[in-house]
Order: structure tokens, then C-alpha cells, then sequence
């Protein structure tokens, strides 16, 4: 009687120190009061962790998109980095993180992530997708990173520090809009790949909202896809007045310069000939902590390309 008090009090006791959160529109539990050791599958989850100022706590990384040097030297803003690619699940059971935060669903497939939530949640280990990578897919972007910041924030105790970057992240966009104004917007053509056709996003992805928050029509906003392979013969008679060339280790934007000014027909295109090509890094596309300071920037970008007509 007396082990079964002492088993119950400590049932009890693991239960009081659990924690509860909302994440892709489900209840999900951490075992205690506070992650002792995150691991970052994705580098704009890292990111995002970084700016709540997790510090130690966030043990390690994996899957960096865009940075070389954290590649090269095995570290991510002082961070170790973990694996170049999703980590298997040995390790990361061998490691002892109690919480995984992805990026991307991939982040939690049996096929080529590290395993399903419910696998690892099984296994005593909390997890966490950001929610712009939820199904269904979120329709604002950036009232998702904002609900991110609050229960990572919530989960770090780090509270104050999320309110302080979705304030700064409203400022943001309410500058790129001020900046942005009326008038005809530019048409902007997002390239993430030349490799077998010419990859872009449609309404469904989020640089759809990025470009339209910085005062720009993306160039296949009407299709209803995230994803979006066109020919040279459509973008040429399309012809936009500014490229966006996704920057990532696996697809330089070097890479997509070099590519469109050599094409035979692709370097008549406007935006080849005027120079309007802008490279943003891979994760500054994606939706997180970057976000609405890109979203400022590509505003600017945007406003001096107007007000210096080719």
C-alpha cells in the first residue's frame, strides 16, 4: 500500500509538471514544465528559437538550407549542428532531446524525417511544428509565426520576448505597407529552381504573401498551387518586372544569374536586362522569424526599382 501511494504521488507529480499546447490544431503535451533539450530540424526553426533567446537550451541543429560556413565549420550561430540532413532516430533518441521542432512536415515522416509525432511523442519526446507547415495550409503566414512566437515563447518562458517580436514584427509590415502605397504594383517572378523547368510558387505559397506585403503582385498569385513549374515561353510572354532568386546550398542564386543571362531567350526578359533580380536567402522566403523584416526590405527593394523606371 505504501509503493502504491508513492507510485501515485509520482504520477501525480510527472502530470502537475506536464505541459499542455496548441500546435496544427491539436492539444500536445511536454512531459515537464520546460524543454531541457531542443533540437532545431529545420534552420528557420532554429532561427525562430534563436530569437526567443532559448540559449543553451537549444542543444543542437539540423538541416541548414542557405549557410555555408555553419556547414563547413559544423556550427549554426554557435549552435552544433547535428546532422547536414534530418537526423535518424537512434540519434536522436541517443541524444536525450525531450523536444523537436520542425520546419517542415517532412521534419515528422517515417520515410524521410526523423519519425511521426506520435511515434516520438510515445517516446517521451515532445514535438513542434511551425504552423505554416500545418495542414491545411494556414491562409496568413504571418498570423502563423505570430502563434509560433507565442507558444514557443510560452514553452521557453521566454513570454516577454515573443511579445517583443511580433510587435517588431507588425511595425514591420505596417512600414513595408506605408512604404508600398497605391498604384500599379510590380509583377515579381520567384525562381527556386532552374533545374527541369523553372520553379516558382503559386497563391498557396507564402511568398505569395511575402510579395503582397511588400507592395508586389507575384506573378502566378491566380494559380491555385504552392507549387509552380513554367516554361521559358510562358515567363517570356509574361515578362515580369522583377526576379526573386531563392540563395541556398543546393541552388545558388549565382547559379540562377548565370542561367537566365546566358538563355537564349530568358536574358531578353526585362528583368535580366535591367538587373531587377534580387537574391533572398532560402529561409528569409520561408515563413518564420525573418519574415516581415524581409518583407521591409523587398518593400525598398520594390519603392527604388519604381522610382528608377528602366
Amino acid at each position: 500500500m505504501r509503493w502504491f501511494g508513492a507510485s501515485l504521488l509520482a504520477v501525480l507529480s510527472s502530470s502537475a509538471l506536464a505541459l499542455d499546447y496548441q500546435n496544427c490544431g491539436q492539444t500536445w503535451q511536454l512531459p515537464h514544465d520546460r524543454p531541457q533539450r531542443i533540437l532545431a530540424l529545420n534552420q528557420h526553426a532554429a532561427d525562430l528559437l534563436l530569437a526567443l533567446e532559448a540559449g543553451p537550451t537549444l542543444a543542437a541543429v539540423s538541416y541548414i538550407d542557405d549557410d555555408p560556413q555553419a556547414l563547413a565549420s559544423g556550427r549554426y550561430r554557435g549552435v552544433p549542428l547535428l546532422s547536414r540532413r534530418y537526423p535518424a532516430t537512434e540519434v536522436v533518441y541517443a541524444q536525450g532531446y525531450d523536444l523537436l521542432v520542425g520546419g517542415f512536415a517532412s521534419a515528422f515522416r517515417d520515410s524521410d524525417g526523423v519519425a511521426l509525432r506520435t511515434t516520438l511523442k510515445a517516446n517521451g519526446i515532445g514535438t513542434y511544428l511551425l504552423e505554416n507547415a500545418c495542414a491545411p495550409a494556414t491562409e496568413n503566414g504571418f498570423a502563423a509565426v505570430e502563434q509560433d512566437l507565442r507558444v514557443l515563447g510560452r514553452l521557453l518562458q521566454r513570454d516577454a520576448q515573443a511579445s517583443h517580436l511580433i510587435a517588431r514584427q507588425r511595425q514591420d509590415l505596417a512600414a513595408a505597407k506605408a512604404i508600398a502605397g497605391h498604384g500599379q504594383p510590380l509583377s515579381v517572378f520567384y525562381l527556386d529552381s532552374e533545374v527541369n523547368g523553372l520553379h516558382s510558387e503559386g497563391k498557396r505559397g507564402f511568398i505569395t504573401q511575402l510579395i503582397d506585403a511588400a507592395g508586389g503582385r507575384n506573378l502566378y498569385a491566380e494559380v491555385e498551387l504552392n507549387r509552380v513549374t513554367v516554361d521559358a515561353e510562358s515567363l517570356l510572354r509574361a515578362d515580369p518586372d522583377v526576379i526573386i532568386l531563392a540563395d541556398a546550398v543546393w541552388s545558388p542564386a549565382a547559379g540562377k544569374r548565370a542561367y537566365l543571362r546566358k538563355h537564349p531567350a530568358l536574358s531578353h526578359l526585362q528583368a535580366v536586362r535591367n538587373n531587377r533580380l534580387i537574391d533572398l536567402p532560402f529561409t528569409h522566403i520561408l515563413a518564420g522569424e525573418h519574415s516581415a523584416s524581409t518583407a521591409l526590405s523587398l518593400a525598398r527593394q520594390l519603392r527604388a526599382f519604381k522610382q528608377d523606371p528602366p
